[in-house]
């Protein structure tokens, strides 16, 4: 019940996708808990960031988190290896950054995009996202 997935925040939501059957894979999961979905979204919608609905603004799109969560299950991807992974049309960068820390660090990830907002919207978005990036003890990771 994708429509079910809404949460306050990133962890509430990726609890919700994994409840509901969106999500079955560990490493998928673990790519959703590190990879929140509150820096990538339109400006002017994070209080709805966790919330299970596509949000637009512009040319900037994400889609709904159940649609991620589907789409990077039938990936069937290879944590820690060295798969390349392309995504044309790559938006926000949002399900590009979950496949990259699914595949690690010697995997290869390239996205191509065709409106200049929604790729200085992306890089902002990565940036972001970056700088708040939490380690498993709990650091901020400093590293990607």
């Amino acid at each position: 019940m994708a429509w079910r997935s809404s949460g306050t925040n990133n962890a509430e939501m990726v609890d919700k996708l994994k409840r509901y059957g969106v999500i079955s894979n560990d490493h998928v999961e673990g790519g959703f808990r590190r990879v929140d979905r509150k820096f990538f979204v339109p400006r002017g919608n994070e209080n709805i960031a966790h919330s299970d609905q596509p949000l637009k603004e512009g040319n900037i799109h994400i889609s709904a988190p159940h649609i991620y969560g589907s789409a990077i299950e039938a990936l069937d991807l290879v944590p820690n290896s060295s798969t390349s992974f392309l995504n044309i049309g790559c938006g926000t960068g949002y399900i590009s950054c979950i496949v990259a820390e699914i595949l690690g660090p010697n995997s290869l990830n390239y996205g191509v995009e065709l409106h200049d907002d929604v790729i200085h919207h992306c890089k902002a978005s990565i940036a972001k996202w970056k700088s708040n990036v939490v380690d498993d003890d709990g650091s901020i990771s400093t590293i990607r």
